[in-house]
């Protein structure tokens, strides 16, 4: 099977086993993740198909992949569902503020009115994932490229493998000669993208993520050295509540770069400028060169810095509501943020 049923992370398609395998590895990460990733596992199984002649292979990988499709579809099946029972469980609700309302009319003045505070609203936080992104033909498979571009180098590969997964499984559904020809291009144009990727090694070019508490920290620290566009960064980072993933869809200024891109370019710079520079002093204090890349959220030892650098109270206040309310689909685990 070679380079294709091989994986470091353990994830793989050479039979049931595996497959089933990999769905119980892809339980500790992001609902988003897992989808892309077997989707992305599919694709691969079905080009490894088109190059095995051994009956056995092909009978296992065919295993492989009907348990990727089962699940598929009973995700898609459970995402129809979910507004179903919201949909209920707020009828229900309504229903029973009603009947409580009609109990406490029954005791009271017919005259009275009754004074009724509308809860506040819960602010919605701006999407993560990017839209736009296509493989109808070759001209949407470059518009993909330039809507990724400048983006986490780990998630335009994620993306684009997700692609080539969905490309992959409506070949085998269509029957237009040109819609045919057309995917076939598009697939062609990721495929040279994620040979490239490889090939330079682009992954060693994440800018992997510090805790919005921590951000906070060292912006006291920075004192007066916070630059405009820093504090522009940190609010748009508080405002979606450390969750990075979301700032791929919030903008800098109106119309112009989203801060995941103006984040990465600002990093680029300031890497190179400090490539030699000490991130910490005698006293296990960050520097101020390593002050600048902690205010974009992004430490050259991570792990270091989580060790060193308290967070900052208010912040993990902030952050403990959030993991509360988002319970067991939080996106700030430590394996999470490696893969991500």
């Amino acid at each position: 099977m070679g380079k294709d049923d091989k994986e470091d992370s353990g994830f793989g398609f050479k039979d049931r086993a595996k497959a089933e395998e990999t769905l119980r590895l892809l339980e500790q990460h992001e609902p988003n993740y897992r989808r892309l990733t077997v989707r992305g596992l599919l694709g691969r199984a079905k080009r490894v198909l088109t190059m095995t002649k051994a009956e056995d292979k092909i009978k296992n990988i065919k295993e492989a992949m009907e348990v990727f499709e089962n699940w598929l579809a009973d995700l898609d099946k459970n995402k129809e569902k979910k507004p179903e029972k919201k949909e209920k469980e707020r009828v229900q609700k309504s229903e029973d503020k009603e009947s409580e309302k009609d109990k406490d009319d029954e005791g009271s003045d017919s005259s009275d009115v009754e004074m009724v505070e509308k809860p506040k609203e819960k602010k919605e936080l701006p999407a993560d994932t990017v839209t736009g992104l296509g493989f109808k033909d070759k001209d949407a498979a470059d518009n993909t490229l330039k809507e990724l571009e400048g983006r986490d180098p780990d998630y335009q590969k994620l993306a684009i493998k997700g692609l080539i997964g969905r490309a992959k499984r409506v070949l085998t559904c269509t029957r237009d000669e040109t819609k045919l020809s057309n995917i076939k291009e598009a697939i062609s144009i990721f495929d040279k993208f994620l040979d490239d990727f490889d090939t330079m090694h682009l992954s060693k070019q994440n800018n992997p993520y510090v805790s919005l508490p921590i951000v906070r920290t060292c912006v006291a620290l920075a004192s007066e050295s916070v630059t405009d566009q820093q504090k522009a960064f940190i609010d748009a980072y508080t405002s979606v509540r450390g969750e990075y993933k979301r700032l791929r869809t919030v903008h800098e200024t109106e119309g112009g770069k989203t801060w995941d891109i103006v984040r990465n370019a600002a990093l680029k710079e300031l890497k190179e400028k400090h490539e030699d520079a000490k991130l910490f002093n005698e006293k296990d204090e960050p520097t101020a060169e390593h002050l600048e890349m902690l205010l974009w959220a992004y430490s050259p030892e991570a792990a270091r810095v989580k060790k060193v650098i308290p967070e900052t109270e208010a912040a993990k206040d902030v952050n403990d509501r959030k993991r509360r309310s988002s319970g067991h689909d939080s996106d700030d685990t430590p394996s999470k943020k490696k893969k991500e």
